[in-house]
């Protein structure tokens, strides 16, 4: 049977880390990468699970913590949404924006905690713990939304609603427990330098 490892990742991350993935498998062949998204932070003592984690740094007590680089998102949407609803020219503008917003605690992410600061309303008509769900509605033209900056690379309908900030960047980190085998600490190294200098 194959080694597996499995890369538990924070959701809509999946578009940096799949093609990392890829890459590493084609230098392992005989390897079965397996990525899941989740917000809950997952056991690594099995020594064949890494995390890509967003946010404060993990402790490094139990664990193997690299440093990936800073993830920046961005507020988008459809073409066909901002002939509709034009760009808004202050945050407090945004009240009038239908919103897709992740099911989580709404300061879980730095961009929420911006968008809940900075307006006085906001316009979440629909939610999802889903990365391609919640990519899906922008995609739809129904809502704007938070997307990794890279977004607009991959789907040319989507423009920035509003400038980026550095709100709403979030720092990345790559986590294994400290008794991970050889090949998941194989996996670690190649994932961090791939990932690293995409973020560059």
């Amino acid at each position: 049977m194959a080694d597996k490892v499995v890369i538990n990742a924070v959701p809509l991350i999946g578009e940096l880390v799949t093609p990392a993935m890829m890459q590493v498998s084609r230098k392992m062949p005989e390897l079965q990468l397996v990525y899941r998204s989740e917000m809950r932070f997952v056991d690594l003592s099995d020594g064949a699970t890494l995390a890509v984690r967003a946010g404060v740094k993990p402790p490094e007590e139990r664990h193997v913590v690299h440093w990936l680089g800073r993830l920046t998102f961005a507020l988008v949407a459809t073409q066909d949404y901002v002939r509709r609803m034009g760009l808004p020219e202050l945050p407090e503008d945004l009240s009038r924006y239908p919103l897709v917003g992740n099911d989580l605690d709404d300061a879980a992410t730095p961009w929420f905690r911006w968008l809940f600061a900075n307006t006085s309303r906001q316009q979440i008509v629909f939610r999802s713990n889903d990365e391609t769900v919640m990519r899906h509605s922008i995609l739809s033209g129904r809502c704007a939304g938070f997307l990794p900056l890279s977004s607009l690379l991959w789907s040319p309908d989507l423009v920035e609603l509003m400038p980026t900030r550095s709100e709403w960047e979030a720092p990345l980190w790559l986590v294994h427990d400290r008794e991970a085998t050889e090949i998941c600490g194989a996996v670690a190294r190649e994932l961090t330098a791939i990932i690293v200098r995409q973020l560059a």
